[in-house]
């Protein structure tokens, strides 16, 4: 089975730098329940979110992400039983495609440099998964969207959802009736 999986806030825990960046530099501290269905830029003030996409769209930002919990040995299960692919909708931050790159060859070195896809619009993958925290991304793909938890989709209903990274290779198997 041909794999996608989303990089952000799915391999790579941004909401926990994100959150990060509105404390250290704003004194923001949200709780779950405040962040709960809502992106963080929502609960910002404008002027502070509009400096948080800044630093975002600098690059460097996607360096240093920490990664998600799980996330390294569900990735060591997939590409033993399927053809995986990283998909990340780079395109919104240009300027990250270098570090992310970097960041996956650092993190994830089971998966091979060439299925490594950094795009624009996800609905392009010619895959039977696509694994992402945004239903948007699931709109016009014809392979089963599985929708990966995360704070801003909390609430949001969705039939096949993953709930971390804790289940490993086999939750992404029951979730797709494997």
């Amino acid at each position: 089975m041909r794999i996608a999986i989303d990089m952000d806030e799915v391999l790579a825990d941004s909401n926990a730098a994100k959150l990060a960046l509105y404390r250290d530099h704003f004194g923001y501290n949200w709780s779950d329940d405040e962040m709960a269905g809502r992106p963080l830029h929502e609960l910002a003030a404008p002027e502070h979110a509009d400096a948080v996409e800044a630093i975002q769209q600098e690059g460097s930002f996607f360096a240093d992400l920490p990664v998600m919990a799980g996330a390294q040995a569900a990735l060591e299960g997939l590409v033993a039983r399927h053809e995986v692919f990283v998909a990340s909708a780079a395109m919104e931050y240009p300027a990250s495609v270098g570090h992310k790159v970097r960041w996956m060859q650092r993190h994830f070195p089971m998966v091979p440099e060439l299925n490594i896809i950094l795009l624009g619009h996800k609905f392009v993958l010619a895959v039977d998964a696509l694994i992402d925290d945004s239903l948007r991304h699931f709109s016009l793909l014809e392979g089963r969207g599985l929708l990966f938890d995360a704070p801003h989709n909390a609430g949001v209903p969705w039939p096949h959802r993953l709930n971390g990274w804790s289940g490993g290779a086999d939750a992404v198997d029951e979730l797709l009736g494997l």
